[in-house]
């Protein structure tokens, strides 16, 4: 295979510094005074209720909904605002992460409570009859080859996730998936709800993804996908008509733990 020539690359670069007002093309190329955030903006500190304050204000300007509550009252009041939530939404059913902090919180029981079953992130195994009555309900469709987790996360109107990190500065959620954290579970669903607690808040992406590289030395140590949530799931057309939940959950809400 021998290599391409570029042709006429100078005379379009000189149409395009004619165009700017220069004379001719400079043949030093542009000084970077810094590489990624500047030093200043990295030094930026602040304290864990700034970081909240600064979260919570993205996060509702985005339309999120938000809620602070003490670590001793954490499981009754997010079950309390999961069940306001279900009610208000119409969702029957909830597909959760198998995450060691939604676990001890006890959400699953207030969603009983509520009428509303949950959904684990966990494998169920199916038997071949199962198997079979699944490919004979959708014959050659796709949703037969699937599994049966998948399937009925697909079903499912709200996710519930625990991020790795909150970003304060854009409200993003971080989230790190793996077996028992399917990227399915944040975007399938029509609604998101994300816990997490007040110290797994950072000032910017740099310092989450800081975290996430520190001691990986090769690919295999990374999770299997890393997900950025800034508030629901836009999409705009070549016409920039904007639709809402599209491409991930059309609505968001976020609980921080202190």
């Amino acid at each position: 295979m021998t290599k391409g020539t570029i042709q006429g690359r100078e005379a379009f670069i000189a149409n395009l510094s004619s165009r700017l007002g220069r004379k001719a093309v400079s043949p030093v190329p542009p000084a970077h005074s810094f590489r990624g955030a500047p030093e200043f903006y990295k030094e930026i500190e602040r304290t864990t209720e700034e970081k909240i304050e600064s979260f919570i204000e993205n996060w509702t300007a985005l339309t999120g909904k938000a809620l602070v509550v003490e670590e001793a009252e954490a499981g009754e009041r997010i079950g309390a605002w999961l069940q306001e939530v279900a009610a208000e939404l119409g969702v029957k059913q909830v597909s959760r992460w198998e995450h060691e902090g939604l676990q001890a919180l006890g959400l699953d029981a207030a969603l009983a409570a509520a009428g509303v079953e949950v959904v684990p992130w966990r494998e169920i195994p199916q038997d071949e009859g199962e198997a079979a009555a699944a490919a004979a309900a959708e014959p050659g469709s796709n949703w037969s080859a699937r599994s049966e987790l998948l399937r009925r996360t697909e079903r499912c109107q709200l996710g519930v996730v625990w991020p790795d990190f909150a970003v304060a500065n854009t409200a993003t959620l971080v989230l790190q998936c793996s077996r028992e954290r399917g990227r399915s579970v944040s975007l399938l669903t029509e609604i998101l709800f994300a816990v997490f607690r007040a110290d797994q808040l950072v000032n910017r992406m740099g310092e989450a993804f800081a975290e996430i590289t520190a001691g990986k030395a090769s690919p295999e140590q990374y999770a299997s996908s890393l997900n950025l949530i800034t508030g629901p799931s836009r999409s705009a057309d070549i016409e920039n008509d904007l639709t809402i939940g599209i491409h991930g959950p059309g609505k968001v809400y976020a609980v921080i733990i202190k």
